[in-house]
């Protein structure tokens, strides 16, 4: 189901992460740390990269002692039962935050493409497509994706380039004003739109090169916060920060009021969405994936496909639990920030020590450990 050979590259991977993180990041974050000093936000983009790579080596320190999949490494572990609950953590972790992208899905389309269409239509072909394309498997899926990684990324850069023309630059100022608090507030949020990260963990077993799997997250976070802050600066350039508060989507919201030379293409904003609607539905693909093969391998199901039509209906209700309750925004940012960061470095962190742990209590007398083996 989820590969041909079970091999992908890491330049295949490195490119889904991106896409994975951008879309979203891009979207929702200039909008909520848009109520900072001038450019301080950018602060908050830099410390919250340094937690994204902070991130990928306690992932690094779980994925050097893995020889099998992430779950077969929880149970030698930790045992059965720890095993399952963590696994359950994740499961929902990818679960909800696939629901959360498909409303975000369902505002672009109907704000941008298809004023007059219907909400849940909307989530039921986009669940189908997700489906589909999990059914093909995780090689078709990059394959496709690493094709239009670069479709999508010459037009965003090109029209980045045109929107600094008009960027204000006064507006940029004053810098470091805001207080200690508003900075780490708003670093934790910037970090908690990196957890799609942990991805990297179920990744290992598709991986050509898995040593250097951490690495192709380190390349598409890096890339990713370069991004967000030349958007963040354009944004307040050109809108101020009262003004990027309250659009809903003001990046797409920009690259409709690009001036392109000759004035030819008049609705690019239009075009644009493309972008985002791709680097969104990416990661809704990744949250079907991943809450798919870990219920499967809950499960112990191997054939059937049972485990991702449930996770398809639950990701549904989400989405649409989001559409009718407004409050359930700040609900999904309080339970990435309170319950799954803080949880996945918990969990993370806990994991390899009791490890090794186990590995120094087995050992026979002379024979070295891994890490001392590693070390040497």
């Amino acid at each position: 189901m989820f590969a041909d050979n079970w091999k992908i590259s890491l330049r295949q991977i490195s490119r889904i992460m991106i896409l994975d993180l951008f879309g979203l990041s891009s979207l929702v974050l200039p909008r909520i740390v848009a109520d900072m000093t001038g450019a301080d936000g950018i602060v908050c983009f830099l410390l919250g990269m340094g937690g994204g790579i902070l991130l990928l080596g306690v992932i690094q320190g779980n994925v050097r002692y893995m020889e099998g999949s992430y779950y077969q490494y929880l149970k030698k572990t930790m045992g059965q039962i720890l095993s399952d609950v963590f696994m359950v953590f994740y499961l929902l972790y990818f679960i909800i935050l696939a629901g959360y992208v498909l409303y975000q899905l369902d505002i672009l389309i109907l704000s941008w493409l298809l004023p007059k269409g219907n909400y849940w239509m909307v989530e039921v072909l986009l669940l189908l497509l997700a489906a589909y394309g999990t059914f093909r498997g995780i090689e078709g899926r990059v394959r496709i994706y690493e094709i239009l990684f670069w479709f999508l990324g010459i037009p965003l850069l090109i029209m980045l380039i045109f929107a600094t023309g008009s960027v204000d630059t006064d507006i940029w100022t004053p810098v470091f004003y805001t207080n200690g608090r508003g900075y780490m507030e708003h670093s934790i949020t910037v970090w908690s739109y990196l957890l799609p990260l942990s991805g990297l963990l179920f990744l290992k077993e598709f991986a050509q090169k898995p040593e250097r799997l951490v690495k192709s997250g380190k390349i598409a976070v890096i890339t990713v916060t370069i991004l967000n802050v030349v958007i963040y600066l354009i944004l307040i350039g050109n809108f101020g920060q009262k003004t990027v508060q309250v659009l809903k989507h003001p990046v797409i919201t920009l690259m409709g009021m690009v001036d392109l030379p000759g004035g030819f293409f008049t609705r690019q904003d239009v075009t644009m969405t493309a972008i985002w609607f791709f680097a969104l539905f990416a990661l809704l693909h990744t949250g079907v994936f991943q809450g798919t093969l870990i219920m499967k391998q809950l499960c112990n199901e191997k054939k059937s496909n049972y485990s991702m039509w449930v996770a398809l209906i639950f990701i549904f209700f989400i989405a649409d639990s989001f559409i009718k309750n407004g409050f359930m925004e700040d609900i999904f940012k309080a339970y990435q920030e309170r319950i799954a960061l803080p949880g996945m470095l918990v969990i993370l962190i806990i994991v390899p020590l009791v490890y090794q742990v186990r590995r120094i209590m087995k050992k026979p007398e002379g024979e070295k450990t891994t890490w001392e083996n590693q070390s040497k």
